[in-house]
């Protein structure tokens, strides 16, 4: 089984940038496919594809690097329509992505959709790969990170407005890795769009927005009934790392073959302006930037118990003085 990775890069000036992006650059996300795309060829996968809606002005931005270096680019037929203001308003474009791949792709090729700040530090064992292939789809389950995070009972309740009904086993899958083949796409496409209208339509009550909404609902719908999915996370096929974040020992992430980085942007775009991806040098950054994260959660949290020690004191004062 042969695999497609691409990733998306939707430009739009007037959109509200992602809630995780510092740069205001509105290609920034080009520099950091450059970084996955180098990490991609150091592994032995396939080059990755950028699919975007301003294939001119990526390819402008990618004009200078090596012909041999360069991700490919295609271009994005976009046609969902939402507010700028949307939180993660690019990243709902993945689904004119799928829809077009679907489409495109030929029968005995996944679809490999990565996001931009992600780097490859080992190839997809091939087993994982053909488990996938028979099962149709295989998902990143981020349930166990965000259910503590926000509730259980209010993402479930997200989950299942979206879906438009009960769910069997309701779960939030990240919207970082997604292989899928194009008979399986060609069934959950349908099923997304769905929930991208009910989406929509019901906005105001929900709590969660972006991608990972509409999709794990849509995800969730076709395994109650009867789609095959593998959870890839279980396998160590992708890891979500936050700066500072203790959910896992950074040494965990070593063992990966794909890193998420959401917090960790920046690194990714000056890892850029190298010509090959070195391991030693990205985790020598990475771990700079996680002690950093590391410092400044230790700071919010004595900050949060100095000011709830203070806000007692201040109660015990006026509770004195009012007894006084």
């Amino acid at each position: 089984m042969n695999l497609f990775p691409c990733t998306l890069v939707y430009v739009d000036v007037e959109a509200k940038p992602g809630p995780n992006s510092t740069n205001r650059d509105p290609l920034s996300y080009v520099s950091q496919a450059i970084c996955l795309n180098n990490s991609l060829r150091r592994v032995g996968m396939p080059a990755l594809t950028i699919m975007t809606n301003a294939p001119a002005l990526v390819a402008h931005r990618l004009a200078n690097m090596p012909a041999a270096n360069r991700p490919a680019v295609t271009t994005l037929t976009a046609t969902i329509e939402l507010p700028k203001n949307t939180p993660f308003y690019a990243a709902h474009f993945k689904l004119d992505l799928m829809d077009q791949v679907a489409e495109t792709l030929p029968a005995d090729t996944m679809m490999l959709l990565l996001d931009a700040d992600m780097v490859a530090l080992l190839p997809l064992e091939p087993d994982l790969i053909e488990r996938c292939a028979r099962a149709g789809v295989g998902a990143f389950d981020i349930s166990d990170q965000v259910f503590p995070a926000y509730g259980s009972e209010r993402v479930v309740a997200d989950l299942e407005i979206v879906a438009g009904g009960r769910l069997r086993n309701p779960r939030w899958y990240g919207g970082e890795f997604l292989l899928a083949t194009p008979a399986s796409l060609r069934r959950l496409v349908p099923r997304a769009r769905a929930s991208y209208a009910r989406y929509l339509s019901e906005s105001a009550r929900l709590r969660h927005h972006g991608d990972e909404a509409f999709i794990s609902a849509a995800l969730n719908a076709l395994v109650d009934e009867g789609q095959a999915l593998i959870e890839v996370g279980a396998y160590q096929a992708v890891g979500r790392h936050w700066p500072g974040n203790n959910y896992r020992d950074l040494r965990w992430f070593r063992c990966c073959s794909f890193v998420h980085l959401p917090g960790g942007k920046t690194l990714l775009e000056k890892e850029a302006r190298f010509d090959d991806f070195a391991p030693d040098r990205f985790w020598r950054h990475l771990r700079v930037a996680h002690l950093r994260g590391r410092v400044r959660h230790a700071v919010k949290r004595v900050a949060r118990m100095l000011s709830v020690e203070r806000l007692a004191t201040l109660s015990a004062y006026a509770l004195r003085s009012v007894k006084s």
